[in-house]
């Protein structure tokens, strides 16, 4: 049965607002658009034509936000080891069970908005910033290329770093560009791209593209503690999605 109008109207909604939702966040596009395109295309369908629009955006944001460029000293640090895990995470996770990993990222989050709850003035140092960078650097990257997932490892380690909204969007933005411009040399060499899926991979960036401006100038009339309640919030829809999707498919 092949795709329609309607169907097509409801995909364009979703990617539209994933941009708006990522334009506010620097977080959200893959996490509304994606499902809602697997109901129509397959889980692996939809996450290769997103690879690209994803990776665009994320070019775009680091771009609009680029003065923000020196307020995480350790983002080098985090780039490096985190294209080391992605080099490795298909060997590292080939055997891992989706449960398990679903499981550990949405404890991953919900453990840390706990601890955010308990100590909401929580703000982890330079020194320990420096310290733990390069495992949260090699557990994202090992983390985008074997489950397509890092956003609840970034997330909550920038989250934690207490920056304003668009030093954060910058940083987040930096390392899913990074993550995903390995992903998407992982797919080329795996020939998992066709001239049909490059065409699709451009379709899909038109409506989110067209939303994330909107979005960036929403975030810059928001405040920092409105900010961190409203990616409090996202993180925890998060989880819930990654604990529904996992049992569900279980």
């Amino acid at each position: 049965m092949g795709i329609e109008y309607s169907d097509i109207a409801i995909m364009v909604i979703a990617l539209a607002i994933g941009g708006f939702v990522k334009g506010v966040t620097g977080l959200g596009l893959p996490s509304i658009a994606i499902p809602v395109m697997a109901g129509f295309l397959g889980v692996e369908h939809a996450v290769i034509v997103m690879v690209i629009p994803i990776a665009i955006l994320n070019a775009w944001l680091v771009w609009t936000h680029r003065g923000q460029a020196l307020e995480v000293k350790e983002l080098p640090k985090l780039l490096i080891w985190g294209c080391l895990g992605a080099l490795v995470g298909a060997w590292i996770l080939v055997t891992a069970k989706d449960l398990i990993l679903s499981i550990f990222l949405a404890l991953w989050i919900l453990v840390y908005l706990a601890i955010r709850f308990v100590r909401p003035d929580l703000k982890l140092s330079q020194g320990t910033r420096q310290k733990i960078s390069p495992g949260i650097g090699l557990l994202a990257g090992t983390l985008q290329t074997s489950t397509g997932i890092s956003l609840p490892i970034l997330a909550t380690y920038f989250h934690a770093l207490a920056l304003e909204p668009k030093a954060y969007i910058f940083a987040i933005s930096t390392l899913f560009f990074v993550l995903g411009v390995v992903h998407f040399g992982a797919l080329v060499a795996l020939n998992a791209y066709t001239p049909v899926l490059l065409v699709q991979s451009t379709l899909a960036l038109l409506p989110a593209f067209a939303a994330i401006p909107l979005g960036v100038r929403v975030s810059k009339r928001i405040d920092k503690r409105f900010f961190d309640k409203l990616l409090a919030g996202v993180l925890l829809l998060s989880a819930i999605k990654i604990l529904y999707g996992a049992w569900g498919a279980y």
